[in-house]
C-alpha cells in the first residue's frame, strides 16, 4: 500500500482503471459553532481543482469513489464546516486521520495531517483542509472494505467532530 502526501499542485499521472463511483449531492454546511467533517474520495483530483476555481455560491459535483482496484489513485479530501471565529474573526482547525484495513485494524495514520485557517465567514460553508490525501492500494493488499477515519479539531474552541468513509477494494 502506498501513501502519497497529496496535493493538487503536484503533477499526477493517472493510470485509468475501471471503477464504480457515484455522483451525489453533498450535505448542507453547518452553522457557526456546529463543527462538522465530511470525507470525500474520488479517482481523480479534478473535483479539488473545481472546488478551488468555482465561486462558493455554485455547487461542486464530486464523483465519489466506492470501489477501488489495484494501483488506482484514491484522492481523499477533508471538508470542514461549522468552525468558530477567534477574537480577530479567524478560524483555525486541524485534521487527524487513520486508515483501517478489512480486518478493522489501523494500517496508517497521522495526527495534524491537514489544516485550515483563514477569515471566518458568517454564511455556512465548507472549507477544504490542506493537503488532500492520496492512497493507492496495491495488488498485495487484501480484498475488502477499507475505512478512512478522521477527526477535525476546531483550534479556536477545542470542539471535535468525527467522520469516516468506506471504500471496497477488489483485487482483480
Amino acid at each position: 500500500m502506498k501513501f502519497l502526501s497529496g496535493t493538487w499542485l503536484i503533477p499526477i499521472i493517472i493510470w485509468c482503471n475501471a471503477s464504480l463511483a457515484e455522483i451525489s449531492p453533498g450535505p448542507e454546511p453547518n452553522e457557526t459553532g456546529n463543527l462538522g467533517l465530511v470525507i470525500v474520495a474520488s479517482e481523480t483530483p479534478e473535483y479539488i481543482e473545481e472546488w478551488l476555481s468555482t465561486p462558493s455560491q455554485h455547487g461542486v459535483k464530486i464523483k465519489r469513489l466506492r470501489v477501488a482496484k489495484p494501483n488506482q489513485l484514491i484522492v481523499t479530501a477533508f471538508l470542514v464546516t461549522g468552525t468558530s471565529p477567534n477574537t480577530e474573526g479567524n478560524y483555525q482547525f486541524s485534521v487527524n486521520f487513520y486508515l483501517l484495513g478489512p480486518d478493522e485494524k489501523p494500517i496508517f495514520g497521522q495526527r495534524d495531517y491537514a489544516r485550515g485557517k483563514g477569515k471566518h465567514r458568517s454564511k455556512p460553508t465548507f472549507i477544504m483542509a490542506d493537503p488532500a490525501l492520496d492512497i493507492i492500494l496495491e495488488p498485495s493488499d487484501p480484498d475488502g472494505i477499507y475505512t478512512i477515519v478522521a477527526q477535525v479539531t476546531d483550534i479556536v474552541t477545542g470542539k471535535k467532530a468525527d467522520a469516516y468513509y468506506k471504500i471496497k477494494f477488489i483485487n482483480k
